[in-house]
């Protein structure tokens, strides 16, 4: 429930990004966001009405300020494809500006959020509970029950699909380096599971201050912050895991053959023109 229509907006870009009609799915967020959304907690009229207030007002800020900042970037990516310089500092700087995108949409819904959090009846919070543990569930089955092997397999196949969606196929030498990167990732399976389940304790202990808008508003606030309740153990492997990820990444873009290179080009291009026609500043 980390800022809830920060995560509901991403889901809806992922499903953008994830192969559907870019302009299509943009232009169907809102209703996107609210089946999510609804899929979480059922919502009486008023609630109803306040998030797609809170919707309408965020995916314009969204249009009009944040989509003309992506193609911006996507077109600094593409000169640095084009001028083959996707190394790790490349790589870095990038992911730091996609991160800086993150940490604005968060902040820009996070009051809202927090309102929406407070006016969750007692049913309500039961519910959102239950998809919680069933979403646990699922973690522990895909996550926890696997032996290393298989997920190693998965993280494989992971990075495979999204190689898949921007550059196509990897090739042989491409598909070894990037089962060089799996075996070398630290195992974060069980502490994430952890982190997620000492978090989710203080989001519901919280919950049940709602009624005290003081407390519950400042203290929900530093909850919702991005990776609030890491340790530091499990900050040390997630930052590890990130720098051998960018390693393996430019060293995957370094064996990318020309055909490769011109499809990454042409996807990269293809999402900044449709940014730029979604765009609503002008």
């Amino acid at each position: 429930m980390k800022n809830l229509v920060k995560l509901a907006l991403v889901v809806g870009l992922a499903a953008v990004l994830a192969g559907c009609g870019v302009r299509s799915a943009y232009n169907n967020l809102d209703w996107l966001i609210m089946r999510w959304i609804n899929n979480q907690v059922s919502l009486d009229s008023e609630q109803e009405l306040a998030v797609r207030t809170a919707l309408d007002e965020k995916l314009l800020w969204h249009c009009s300020s944040q989509l003309p900042q992506y193609v911006t970037f996507l077109r600094g990516v593409e000169k640095d494809v084009e001028a083959d310089a996707i190394d790790v500092d490349a790589l870095r700087r990038h992911g730091e500006q996609i991160a800086a995108f993150g940490r604005e949409l968060g902040l820009r819904a996070r009051p809202d959020v927090i309102a929406f959090l407070a006016s969750l009846d007692d049913e309500q919070v039961a519910s959102l509970r239950e998809s919680f543990d069933e979403r646990n569930e699922e973690i522990v089955a895909e996550s926890i029950e696997v032996t290393a092997a298989e997920r190693q397999a998965n993280q494989v196949r992971g990075m495979e699909r999204g190689m898949r969606r921007f550059a196509g196929r990897p090739s042989a030498v491409q598909r070894e380096r990037l089962e060089q990167w799996a075996s070398e990732l630290k195992p974060t399976a069980e502490t994430s599971l952890e982190q997620r389940l000492a978090w989710q304790s203080e989001f519901f202990e919280l919950l049940d201050l709602r009624s005290d808008n003081g407390t519950f508003e400042s203290r929900m606030a530093v909850l919702l912050e991005p990776g609030a309740t890491w340790s530091a153990e499990f900050r040390e492997k997630m930052e590890y895991n990130r720098e051998r990820t960018l390693e393996a990444i430019a060293d995957i873009h370094a064996l990318s053959t020309p055909r490769q290179q011109r499809r990454l080009l042409s996807r990269l291009d293809s999402l900044a023109s449709d940014f730029e026609r979604l765009s609503c500043s002008g």
